[in-house]
């Protein structure tokens, strides 16, 4: 598969969810995970979503900005498990602010119209993961990576 090829499956897996489970470096070292709503950028060089300040992920996004970020097509139906595609991205978090966070918070809107009071809210911080790399899995082991630099290759292994 070629790195535009490996592109559209991505957008298409990304454009097909509204939500992926974000992690975080926790307290003694250990992931934390949350559940988040998402929308991706065209060029598959960030993630955008939402979260409160006051909560467990923001405070451990700014002590290490290094996230990852899992999204995936299951349906739960054992006879389709080799059809199931999975995808993580990789890279470091920021907080949008000023003009930033007002152009990517239209975008994020378009897609989650019904979190407006959420994004707007006073404590609501909108973060941006600056994605260095896709791993895709499919046919449950096969392996894609998409570094954003444009470099992409196919291995074997599973996760």
């Amino acid at each position: 598969m070629n790195e535009n090829e490996l592109r559209t499956r991505i957008k298409a897996l990304m454009h097909g969810q509204l939500y992926g489970v974000l992690s975080t470096l926790g307290e003694n070292g250990m992931p934390h995970s949350s559940i988040v709503a998402f929308t991706g950028a065209d060029d598959l060089a960030a993630i955008v979503f939402a979260t409160p300040r006051n909560t467990r992920k923001y405070a451990y996004m700014l002590s290490d900005d290094r996230i990852a970020f899992f999204m995936d097509d299951r349906r739960a139906r054992a006879e389709e498990l080799m059809d199931a595609c999975g995808l993580e991205a990789q890279g470091r978090v920021r907080e949008l602010k000023g003009g930033e966070r007002e152009d990517y918070r239209a975008v994020f809107l378009a897609r989650h119209p019904d979190l407006a009071p959420f994004v707007d809210a006073p404590g609501s911080a909108l973060m941006r993961l600056e994605v260095e790399r896709y791993d895709m899995v499919d046919h449950f082991q096969h392996v894609l990576v998409l570094g954003v630099g444009g470099r992409d290759r196919t291995a074997g292994a599973g996760l």
